[in-house]
């Protein structure tokens, strides 16, 4: 289903929250982002850029506001070497913190 808001304080309000569901939240910092998107009318393309909360389509004009959760999607086999583990999460930051 594709959502449709008004503007950015609507769409803000539609997005999938993920309440109760495992997720993540990227915390847009004005950092740097590599993403590939896709459009409803079939462009694609790929960004390298900075503050990327809103995009639009070259091709058809539509601008989309950047969701900034993240699906987190249960294994139960495969790799977890590099897999960052929660504890290590939490070290790093109380490290960033001091």
């Amino acid at each position: 289903m594709t959502k449709i808001a008004k503007n950015d304080e609507e769409a803000w309000k539609i997005q999938e929250q993920y309440e109760g569901k495992p997720h993540g939240w990227v915390q847009w910092k004005g950092t740097n982002v590599c993403m590939d998107v896709y459009c409803k009318c079939g462009y694609h393309s790929h960004i390298d850029s900075d503050f990327v909360y809103n995009i639009q389509c070259p091709n058809c004009g539509t601008i989309y506001m950047v969701n900034g959760h993240v699906e987190f999607i249960e294994i139960e086999e495969g790799r977890d070497s590099g897999c960052l583990k929660v504890s290590e999460l939490d070290y790093a930051d109380k490290q960033y913190m001091k």
